[in-house]
């Protein structure tokens, strides 16, 4: 049996499920969506106040992700686009609040590029994430229009 290649917007959205269905119930496995040469940038500021830097390969980035101590993560997506991109891999936007460790909810911003893993179809693997919070990109003063397109809550 063949099976139908998903589209862009079915791969990112069952992605996201995925992703953030993880990150709340065994976010010290999060690194195992990356690959050996993949990218990760969480946040706005470093503890000095620079823009927080990249972390490249898998190991990095699982050290990295044991730094942010995600627990009790509370997610609330507003939006996900997905388009397909080089390779036949997609590019996901995603835009919605989070809450870690019983903290208050806070917008975010985050784009992951999935490759295609090629060893099983159909599979892909996160290539580049950047994840940024609304309040350190805009600070407060950036209006809610209260419009959404969809909303979906990994809680």
């Amino acid at each position: 049996m063949v099976m139908e290649k998903p589209s862009p917007l079915d791969v990112g959205q069952e992605f996201v499920r995925q992703y953030y269905t993880v990150l709340k119930k065994a976010p010290a496995s999060l690194h195992r969506f990356y690959g050996r040469r993949s990218s990760f940038v969480h946040g706005g500021l470093d503890p000095n106040g620079k823009l927080a830097e990249a972390v490249y390969e898998q190991e990095e980035i699982r050290k990295k992700i044991k730094s942010l101590q995600f627990s009790e993560c509370c997610t609330k997506i507003w939006h996900v686009d997905a388009h397909g991109t080089l390779s036949d891999g997609v590019v996901v936007q995603v835009l919605g609040e989070l809450s870690n460790s019983g903290q208050p909810m806070r917008k975010f911003m985050q784009m992951f590029v999935l490759a295609l893993d090629g060893s099983i179809a159909n599979t892909f693997y996160v290539h580049h994430n950047i994840f940024r919070y609304e309040d350190e990109v805009f600070g407060d003063s950036h209006a809610d229009t209260g419009k959404t397109v969809s909303f979906c809550k990994y809680c």
